[in-house]
């Protein structure tokens, strides 16, 4: 379903820059096959009988100008739970991350269609104050090719060093999404180098929990995609 060789030069980009963007990572069979189970979660149909823990977008109830967001997709669908709890997945985290194993927290499926809007930046280890130290890393699957114009990732450079604040302002949709990175960065002195994750459907990006990231608006007419563990 996925394949990764991982070497010390990778791993070393990775701590440099707080992320790691990689072309290749689900096998292209498994792309159309993935997106199918799509419109069948958002529609409240789940193989498993089990909702998800956060179902936050429905078909002919919601705006069709948002992300559309599942959390936990795994306790749903079958397919979407061998992915993201994939052997290949908690071992690429843990090396890239110097860990000795990982758990999955959870996952998200994550459809930004055409028009969709944006997400604000983050850090994802700032919601996860529970966890003691309070650290994770996430692995971004894209099912669709992605650019700028179709509000993919966006990750700030270096940013996984600047320390972590607790989650502050509007996460969907917000009017300005780089807001908190802004108010951050000029607070901490810091430089903000932005730099967009685009890559072919199959790809994958790693980042690690204190990253600064969010997404833009989808200005394309495409569809973007992916499933996040």
């Amino acid at each position: 379903m996925i394949n990764l060789t991982l070497n010390q030069s990778l791993i070393d980009e990775f701590n440099e820059d707080g992320f790691l963007i990689l072309d290749q990572f689900i096998d292209l069979e498994w792309i159309d096959i993935l997106k199918s189970k799509f419109e069948p979660l958002f529609k409240g149909e789940f193989e498993t009988g089990t909702e998800p823990d956060e179902w936050n977008w429905r078909f002919g109830k919601d705006p069709e100008d948002v992300t559309r967001q599942i959390c936990n997709g795994w306790k749903s669908d079958n397919l979407i739970k061998e992915l993201v709890c994939h052997s290949i997945v908690g071992e690429a985290c843990s090396r890239l991350m110097n860990w000795k194993g990982a758990k999955l927290i959870q996952d998200n499926v994550l459809w930004k269609p055409p028009g969709g809007k944006t997400l604000g930046y983050h850090q994802d280890a700032a919601y996860d104050d529970w966890i003691i130290p309070q650290t994770m890393m996430t692995c971004w699957m894209s099912l669709d090719n992605t650019s700028k114009s179709t509000g993919t990732l966006e990750y700030v450079k270096g940013s996984h060093k600047w320390g972590l604040q607790p989650p502050k302002g509007e996460f969907h949709s917000p009017k300005d999404y780089k807001e908190q990175l802004n108010i951050f960065a000029e607070k901490n002195n810091q430089k903000i180098e932005i730099v967009y994750v685009e890559v072919p459907a199959g790809g994958v990006s790693f980042h690690h929990g204190y990253m600064w990231h969010g997404s833009g608006i989808n200005t394309s007419k495409d569809h973007r995609r992916a499933i996040v563990s």
